[in-house]
């Protein structure tokens, strides 16, 4: 699929509501009203003033000769930071993940849209789309977990949210900022079919089929150049091979010089000032060193132009030209449909891990009358300025991706509400003593143990650790405390709240295990419709779990360098296109959860696969039953093995899903769409994505990475099998031998070699 094409062609995968305008009709209106500016103004459009020392994190100052109002620039993915509490304070972007449910991150990004704009908000800092390549990095619950499919897709459906009320979203981070130490001193070397693979995929989705307004480069370089100084990602590829028309913005002061990040095409640095603080409010690499580089030639004046061409192109896009509200971040917007929505979230965010013995839900029984709630994790939490303490239950991680609480449903009295209804009593033990719990949990017919683990952004410390994990181990004594209480209560369940995957030493010896993730205000709420089966869990893991040293890499714990320098922490991306479970896959690695897995109070079946190939894309059907005695949801996964001409190649590929309500006994037949894209891959010798047209690729099904009981062959040139060759697509295992290294020809290494050159 040539890229000339992409924007004149691409089939958009889910329909949606357009836009007011089109980007050319908002192209000529911009050009019209830029062309009477003068230098000094445009300056102003491109240089933020404030230094997060105003109302807004970033700003761009008013031009009263224009009627210009500025732009206000804010936080974040989990809502609307530092809003005193007047803002719903969302579940962390991993938890909308887990949902595997379109149209609820649709509704998470509208309703969030909503509240930017009702504050005259113009920019929405969200959603950031890095990958998770290892567990341990601090920022992963602000994303969408490992997989560039889907953190695509997810990037694309609250973007789409967003920018359908009027809020320019804001895609980030530009690009492979993927862990926290020396993120601002740090180099991705990444290869290029997986630069293009991999790390590419989500900005290409929210781009191209998003029509995103801005995307923020990031601190880190890439394979040595600092992404806002990298004129090859930022106007070669971004800018000029995806057709991006909106404007480029840094992170916040990663601008290191006014020469390399301007001329490589940084439209707007945010927040304006060389370093953090008042000092620098009107310090800048930028405004009137970019006249003096216009004038010294180092670049043209059209570079300017079109700096200033795009963040106006962008604003008549959205609509924010006119009648836009006026800036104001208190006005109350966390309303009962917000917390509806985010306890909604929450609930089918919440991953069952193991229900042994059907332990869960909860019910009054003769052998269950007394819940004992075990753990500080079960308790109010202490809010402190950013989540910069975790000392109570855990809501969110900490930095510039949280947010100003108003309050949070801790799980004790959520709990203890509930279990009066069904004439259970609780009691408790809200701390992380191991052997004052297991006497509370001792006497108890079920103990329910509540333990955290936390991670955040890199300018805050928590309990020793700088943004990433130290470790997958629980905090503050979580093992000890399920040993001691599962020595005593054989009824033991746990509930994790965390950033992402944790050491689970403790699995074979309780009875159940939910995965609650980071779930905002209603947290306690949330979990809570699902310890008593108000609420089936449909939760998925969007990662793998596994233990540590299973994962492909690592972060690393380098002590601090300057931001924008030469010494350089070296993150080596050698895992390649092989990211997540597609590692687990190569390497035959059995994880402890696989991508995808979840359980539910219900069972399904899978059944009748059949795809077929046309010029547009590939549509697959397929059946679902559930076979339980409860009604719940579904998702069927689909991956895709591409055919033998595409060498060194993961094993398969999450490719398309679903999410079906079922009534028990019901049946429904799931039809899903894989466009001209989602076939390609990135060669890197013709520099462009091609869809094979020989061979066949492999279509599997089911329930997660590790459970694909259905597949089915289809050719990529979309021919009918002659009957020789024709496969029935019954139900087979899914196991699939890889090609052999060490036999590979010539040819092949050549190939592979060729595919993982760094530029």
């Amino acid at each position: 699929m040539k890229f000339s094409s992409v924007l004149s062609t691409i089939a958009v995968v889910f329909a949606t509501k357009s836009l007011a305008i089109s980007w050319e009709e908002a192209d000529a209106k911009a050009r019209e009203w830029c062309k009477d500016l003068t230098n000094e103004e445009k300056i102003t459009l491109v240089t933020g003033r404030e230094n997060m020392t105003g109302v807004c994190v970033g700003s761009i100052d008013p031009i009263e000769r224009k009627g210009f109002k500025g732009i206000c620039l804010q936080d974040g993915p989990a809502g609307v930071r530092f809003a005193k509490g007047t803002a719903t304070s969302w579940q962390a972007s991993i938890n909308t993940a887990a949902t595997f449910d379109r149209k609820l991150l649709r509704k998470v990004g509208e309703a969030q849209g909503k509240e930017f704009y009702q504050r005259g908000i113009n920019v929405a800092l969200a959603p950031s789309m890095g990958i998770q390549r290892a567990p341990a990095a601090g920022r992963i619950f602000e994303s969408y977990g490992e997989d560039p499919f889907y953190v695509g897709q997810c990037g694309l459906e609250v973007l789409k949210g967003i920018q359908s009320q009027g809020v320019i979203a804001n895609a980030k981070h530009f690009i492979a900022n993927d862990q926290e130490n020396n993120r601002g001193a740090s180099t991705s070397n990444v290869p290029e079919q997986a630069l293009w693979d991999v790390y590419m995929e989500p900005f290409y989705r929210t781009v191209i089929d998003g029509e995103a307004g801005t995307v923020m480069a990031s601190y880190n370089a890439i394979n040595g150049t600092y992404s806002t100084q990298n004129k090859r990602l930022l106007t070669d590829s971004l800018k000029g091979k995806l057709g991006f028309q909106g404007f480029v913005m840094s992170d916040w002061w990663a601008i290191f010089d006014v020469e390399k990040s301007f001329g490589a095409g940084t439209d707007m640095n945010m927040p304006g000032g060389k370093y953090w603080g008042p000092d620098y409010v009107d310090d800048s690499f930028w405004g009137k060193h970019i006249l003096e580089c216009i004038e010294k030639g180092v670049f043209p004046q059209e570079r300017l132009d079109d700096a200033v061409l795009r963040i106006i192109r962008t604003m008549y896009k959205l609509d924010q030209m006119d009648n836009y509200p006026e800036v104001n971040l208190y006005v109350d917007t966390n309303t009962k449909e917000n917390a509806a929505l985010n306890r909604k979230v929450g609930a089918d965010s919440n991953v069952l891990l193991k229900n042994a013995d059907n332990i869960l839900p909860l019910k009054k029984s003769k052998k269950v009358k007394k819940i004992a709630v075990i753990g500080k994790d079960s308790m109010p939490p202490t809010l402190c300025e950013d989540m910069r303490c975790a000392n109570g239950t855990l809501p969110l991680g900490w930095g510039s991706g949280t947010t100003d609480f108003k309050y949070v449903v801790d799980p004790l009295s959520a709990i203890t509400k509930r279990a009066k209804k069904a004439n259970l009593k609780v009691t408790s033990y809200g701390d992380d003593d191991a052997k004052k719990a297991a006497k509370v949990a001792k006497n108890a017919d079920v103990a329910i143990v509540f333990v955290q683990a936390d991670s955040g952004e890199e300018y805050i410390t928590v309990e020793g650790n700088a943004g990433d994990r130290l470790n997958l181990d629980l905090w503050h004594g979580g093992n000890e405390l399920i040993e001691a209480v599962a020595a005593v209560n054989k009824n033991t369940i746990v509930v994790i709240h965390s950033p992402g995957p944790v050491n689970v030493p403790f699995l074979d010896k309780v009875k159940g295990v939910i995965f609650a993730g980071l779930p905002g205000q209603e947290t306690g709420n949330a979990i809570t419709d699902v310890l008593f089966g108000d609420v089936n869990p449909s939760g998925h893991l969007p990662y793998t779990w596994a233990p540590r040293e299973d994962y492909p890499t690592d972060v690393k714990y380098e002590p601090e360098y300057p931001d924008g320098g030469d010494k350089m922490t070296v993150y080596d991306y050698n895992e390649g296109l092989f990211v997540g479970y597609r590692w687990f896959d190569k390497n035959e690695i059995k994880p402890t959860f696989p991508f995808g897995y979840g359980l539910s109070y219900t069972t399904f079946e899978y059944s009748d696969l059949e795809a077929d190939m046309e010029d547009d894309g590939l549509y697959v059907t397929l059946t679902v039953k559930n076979t339980g005695k409860v009604a719940g949801a579904a998702v069927p996964m689909i991956f895709l093995s591409f055919p033998e001409s595409v060498k060194d190649y993961p094993v398969r590929l999450f490719k398309g899903f679903d999410k079906v309500m079922l009534k028990a006994g019901q049946s429904k037949e799931v039809k899903i769409f894989i466009d001209d894209h989602g076939l390609s891959y990135y060669d890197v010798e013709s520099e462009d994505y091609v869809r094979p047209k020989e061979g066949e690729f492999t279509v599997f099904a089911g329930s997660n990475a590790s459970d694909l009981p259905l597949k089915v062959n289809v050719l990529a040139n979309g021919d009918d099998y002659s009957e020789d060759e024709a496969e029935n697509g019954e139900e087979v295992s899914a196991e699939v031998e890889e090609d052999n290294e060490d036999s590979a020809s010539e040819d092949e290494k050549d190939l592979k070699k060729r595919s993982y050159k760094l530029y």
